[in-house]
C-alpha cells in the first residue's frame, strides 16, 4: 500500500530508531505535504539515503530532518551529529541524492564541517490535484 509522504517518513523514522541507537527528529513547516509522485519519491529517497549515510559513515546518534516551503520550492535539510568530514567523497549515496535532485531541477549542497548536512532545494509543482 502506498502511504502518503508524511506517513512514509514517520514509518521510516520509527523503523530506523528501533533498529539503531539513533534518535531522529522530524519537523515540517509545510501545511500540506502532498506532491507529485516523482517529487514524493525523491524527497523520501533523499531522506532515506541521508539517514543511512549519517549512521553508517558518520556514526550519528541524532538526526534532524526539516522541510520548509519557500515560494515555489521546498527546502529539505537533513543534519546529523556524526563525525562529519573535511573532504566530501561523492560515493554512490551522495551521487544518487544529487541525481534525484537534478531530475527535479533542484540544487543540493553537502556540508561536512559540523556533523554532516544535506540541503536540497527542490522546485515543487504545487497543485490541488494531489490532495
Amino acid at each position: 500500500e502506498r502511504l502518503n509522504i508524511k506517513s512514509a517518513i514517520h514509518q521510516m523514522i520509527m523503523e530506523t530508531e528501533s533498529m539503531t541507537n539513533t534518535r531522529i527528529y522530524f519537523s515540517s513547516y509545510v501545511d500540506n505535504l502532498n506532491f507529485a509522485a516523482d517529487e514524493e519519491d525523491a524527497i523520501y529517497r533523499i531522506i532515506q539515503e541521508s539517514i543511512t549515510n549519517a549512521i553508517r559513515h558518520g556514526e550519528a546518534t541524532q538526526i534532524w530532518i526539516n522541510i520548509k516551503g519557500a515560494g515555489d520550492e521546498i527546502i529539505l535539510t537533513v543534519r546529523d551529529n556524526g563525525s562529519g568530514c573535511e573532504e566530501i567523497e561523492q560515493g554512490f549515496g551522495l551521487r544518487h541524492i544529487r541525481e534525484r535532485v537534478k531530475m527535479l531541477n533542484g540544487m543540493v549542497d553537502f556540508d561536512g564541517s559540523d556533523g554532516f548536512t544535506v540541503t536540497a532545494k527542490i522546485p515543487i509543482r504545487w497543485s490541488e490535484e494531489y490532495d
